[in-house]
C-alpha cells in the first residue's frame, strides 16, 4: 500500500508540469456525493445468528492523483458509504432484536484508476480496491461495530463529465461499492458483507 500511495504522489508532482486545458492529463482531484442503496450482512456462527441493515445510505468519495498518459490517471482512493436503516440481528432461536443508531459507517482507504474513454465524450470508468473498516455511531458515541477487523472493499464506477472551465469538470456518476470483513462477537466467528449502488454528483480539477 505504501509504494503505490508513492507512485500516486510521484505522478501528481510530475502532472503539475504538462496539465492543457480541457484535457486529462494533469494533477488530478475529484469528490463525489450522492445516495443510494446499500445492504449490511453479518454472519455469526454459520448462520446461527444473522444482523442485517438494507435501505437507504449516503456516499462520499475523494480521489487525489495524476495522470500517467492522457486520460489515464492513478489515484488515492478515500470514501465513506453510512447506512441509515436500523440494524436487526435474528437468530435460530426465534429471538429478534432491533438497534437503533445515528449512523452506521463504512471508510475505505485505497488506490484505484479512472480512464476517460477517448472522444472528447468525458465518459469515464473507475476501479479502487482498498481497506474497510465499519463503525457505528450512538448519540456522540462512535465505536468499532462488533470487533470486525479491518476488511477488504472495491469500488466500480460509471460516470460522465461536462466542462464548466479549462481544468473543471461536473458530472454525475454510478458506482457499486463491495466490502468484507471478518471478526469475533461472543467468541463466535462472523463474516460481514456489504453491497452499496449510489448514484453521485462529481466535480473534478484536471
Amino acid at each position: 500500500m505504501k509504494k503505490l500511495f508513492a507512485l500516486i504522489a510521484f505522478a501528481a508532482s510530475l502532472s503539475f508540469a504538462v496539465s492543457a486545458p480541457f484535457t486529462h492529463d494533469g494533477f488530478f482531484f475529484s469528490v463525489t456525493s450522492g445516495l443510494g442503496y446499500g445492504t449490511f450482512n453479518d454472519d455469526i456462527d454459520d448462520g446461527f445468528a444473522q444482523i442485517e441493515s438494507n435501505g437507504f445510505q449516503a456516499e462520499a468519495s475523494i480521489k487525489i492523483g495524476g495522470a500517467i498518459v492522457n486520460g489515464l490517471i492513478i489515484h488515492a482512493t478515500f470514501a465513506m458509504n453510512q447506512l441509515y436503516p436500523d440494524l436487526e440481528a435474528t437468530s435460530k432461536t426465534g429471538r429478534d432484536d432491533r438497534l437503533s443508531h445515528d449512523g452506521f459507517d463504512i471508510l475505505f482507504m485505497g488506490g484505484g484508476a479512472t480512464f476517460y474513454i477517448p472522444g472528447g465524450s468525458n465518459v469515464f470508468l473507475g476501479a479502487s480496491a482498498g481497506v474497510t473498516t465499519y463503525s457505528v455511531t450512538f448519540g456522540n458515541q462512535s465505536a468499532d461495530f462488533l470487533n470486525l477487523d479491518s476488511g477488504f472493499g472495491i469500488i466500480a464506477t460509471i460516470g460522465k463529465e461536462w466542462w464548466i472551465h479549462e481544468e473543471l469538470g461536473l458530472g454525475i456518476a454510478f458506482s457499486y461499492t463491495y466490502t468484507s470483513a471478518e471478526g469475533e462477537y461472543d467468541n463466535e466467528k462472523n463474516e460481514a458483507t456489504t453491497n452499496m449502488f449510489s448514484l453521485s454528483a462529481t466535480f473534478t480539477f484536471n
